[in-house]
């Protein structure tokens, strides 16, 4: 059982990884399709699909973590950060995912694309995933200071 522990504990913390790395380069990906680059518009999309699937696999991995190790520490930080991976789930698919699409049926058109609101929630999604790992490691941090 440790084991199986351990492994979705290392799984949930790289498909966090992978989320993370994976956008950050959507917001100049957005630009360089908004500025006529057509071929990254499909590299962007792919992009966007793994970060729908990372985001999943990280919520699924920490769930099931959670479950096998007993349930949550009386600490209120781990309460804020699963509240917060909801919340990026939520960003990923009601924000990122549309506005990958908007832009790309916008480029397709001919119309000016909006490749700032991509960057904005990836930024937002960057900023969450930051809050989530310092939340993670708030008794660490603390127990230093």
């Amino acid at each position: 059982m440790d084991f199986l522990w351990q492994l979705l504990i290392f799984l949930h913390v790289v498909t966090a990884a992978a989320w993370f790395g994976l956008s950050l380069r959507l917001g100049s990906q957005a630009r360089l399709a908004a500025a006529g680059e057509s071929a990254i518009l499909e590299e962007g999309a792919h992009a966007v699909r793994l970060m729908n699937l990372m985001v999943l696999l990280t919520f699924v991995f920490s769930m099931g973590a959670l479950l096998l190790g007993g349930g949550y520490p009386s600490q209120m930080q781990y309460h804020v950060a699963s509240l917060l991976i909801v919340l990026l789930a939520v960003v990923q698919f009601a924000l990122i995912r549309p506005a990958w699409a908007r832009l790309g049926t916008e480029v397709k058109e001919g119309k000016e694309a909006s490749a700032r609101r991509v960057a904005m929630f990836a930024g937002i999604g960057h900023l969450m995933w930051l809050v989530m790992l310092v939340l993670m490691f708030w008794n660490r941090f603390a127990a230093v200071l």
